[in-house]
Formats: structure tokens, sequence, C-alpha cells
């Protein structure tokens, strides 16, 4: 079965992350975060990459490498609306396929790109990935986001260790077709999402479809503070 590819991947960055303000031009072996993660989702079989951004300063710092790379509104509450920002912008049809990769997955493979576009091409509502947890302490780790499955998925930032059921690493790469994300941003912020900082409880607390699937490989570290990087240079220096 041939692996589908018409689908466009954009990597929504901003500056002031408040964990870790300029975390996506933090070098890494030798590139930014960002460029990192812009040329491993070129190795995937997306049509396209594009990174849509608030800062003039990641903006300049993209053109180096691309010119794929476009200013969105600082209004935006999160990627995902930045997204919907840029597919406007730019007049994509409705019906096609966004991967969004988040800017802090510099170790993310092609393979769970490819995998995830293959999976949720048919998708309505939101589609991601989860890979199990390397370490059982990572349940109280809020900057380790986990997902719980079953009848209704859900999202957490803490799990208390004693707490029964299974839970997962979820990995910062969503698929949705343009209408969804239009959809999406037109819908007020909800509580979860404002009070747990996850952009994909708008999904969730609006009943909108959301499919998630087992990665093809492991995901790697995601960079979510100074802390995450230094222990990245440490073990591999």
């Amino acid at each position: 079965m041939p692996e589908f590819n018409d689908f466009i991947i954009v990597i929504p960055a901003r500056y002031d992350s408040s964990r870790f303000p300029g975390k996506v031009l933090a070098m890494i072996n030798g590139k930014s975060m960002l460029e990192n993660v812009f040329h491993n989702s070129l190795s995937s079989n997306a049509s396209e990459v594009f990174i849509a951004t608030d800062s003039k300063k990641i903006y300049e710092s993209s053109k180096s490498y691309t010119d794929n790379v476009f200013m969105t509104s600082e209004k935006n509450h999160n990627g995902t609306e930045r997204i919907a920002d840029l597919a406007k912008l730019l007049k994509w049809n409705k019906k096609k396929l966004v991967i969004n990769v988040q800017a802090d997955q510099p170790f993310l493979k092609p393979d769970n790109i490819n995998f995830l576009a293959n999976s949720a091409h048919n998708n309505d509502g939101l589609s991601t990935l989860y890979y199990p947890l390397s370490d059982p302490e990572l349940r109280k780790d809020k900057n380790t986001v986990k997902i719980s499955l079953g009848k209704n998925i859900k999202f957490h930032r803490k799990v208390d260790m004693n707490e029964n059921g299974e839970f997962y690493k979820h990995i910062g790469i969503y698929a949705y077709h343009v209408d969804d994300l239009l959809s999406y941003k037109n819908l007020p912020q909800s509580s979860n999402e404002i009070s747990l900082s996850l952009e994909q409880y708008r999904f969730v607390d609006n009943d909108i479809k959301i499919h998630a699937y087992l990665a093809k490989s492991d995901p790697g570290i995601s960079i979510d503070s100074v802390e995450n990087l230094n222990e990245y240079i440490g073990i591999n220096h």
C-alpha cells in the first residue's frame, strides 16, 4: 500500500516560552532546535514544510534556511491557532491534511510523521501519537504531558503514582484537516485548555473526535526546559 504524501507540515514557533524563552533558537548539534525540527520534517513524505511564528527573531533566523516562514498574529493563543491563520492566509483547500510538528521535538523521526499522516488522512477531528513512558516517575512531571486511552481520551500534566490506569507519553504532533483547524479557531478557549495550558483540550471539551496511535519509534525527549537541554548536552558530550 503506497504511503500517503498529500499533506503539509507546519511548525508553529514562538519565542516567549514561559519555561524557556527563546528555546526554539537554542543550539543542538550545531543547528537551532527549530532548524533541526525543520530538516527532520523535510525528510518526511510531506509535500511542503512551513514555519509559522509571531517572532521577528525566529522569522529572521528561519529565513537563513527556508523561504517557507510566515509571520502570524501575536493574538494567537497556541500553535493550532497559528496554523489556522496560515491556512487562511495561503488559502489552503479545506480538505488538505496538515501535520503540526511542535518546535520542541528535535528528535522526532520522519517515520512517526509519515505514520501519523497515513493513519489520519481519512479522520475527522484531531489525530496524535503516544509512546510508553520511559520512567514511571514521569507521571509526576508536569512538563511531560500524559495521555490516557479508552472511550474518552484525556490528557494530563500530573498523575498520582497510585492512580489506576495506563498512562503514556503524549507526543507533540497533531494531524487535522483545514476545515477542522478553522472550526477550532472559531471556538472559545475551553476551561481545561486554559487551566492545563494544553491546546488539544479545546477539541476534547467540545466533544470533537480524538484519534491516538502508538508511535512507530521512540520520539526522544522534548526540550521543555533549560534542564532538558542541559541533560541532553551532558549525555551526548
